[in-house]
């Protein structure tokens, strides 16, 4: 089964720390390799026009984020930039770029 998701977290999601998959904010579902990279290509081209910034990082994902999307971290009280990282699955794991 082939996914795409996206990755709402105070961290650019290319860094896959441990429990990512819990940051996961959408899924998509792909019965085939081309269709799920052909949604992917669309969807950083919508996200690029919806978020006023993003920072390409490892494995060629995009973090995309605008500036005032903060929320407040209690344990280091201080609010935290939220980044958006649209990722491609196979099986539950990333295909890296």
């Amino acid at each position: 089964m082939y996914q795409v998701a996206v990755i709402k977290a105070d961290y650019e999601g290319w860094w896959l720390f441990d429990g990512w998959q819990n940051d996961i904010d959408k899924s998509y579902e792909f019965s085939t390799k081309e269709s799920m990279i052909t949604f992917y290509h669309e969807l950083l081209k919508d996200m690029k026009n919806k978020f006023h910034s993003n920072i390409e990082g490892k494995y060629g994902m995009t973090a995309f984020y605008n500036v005032c999307d903060m929320e407040y971290c209690e344990e280091c009280e201080e609010s935290l930039q939220i980044f958006y990282t649209p990722v491609m699955l196979k099986n539950n794991e990333i295909l890296k770029s």
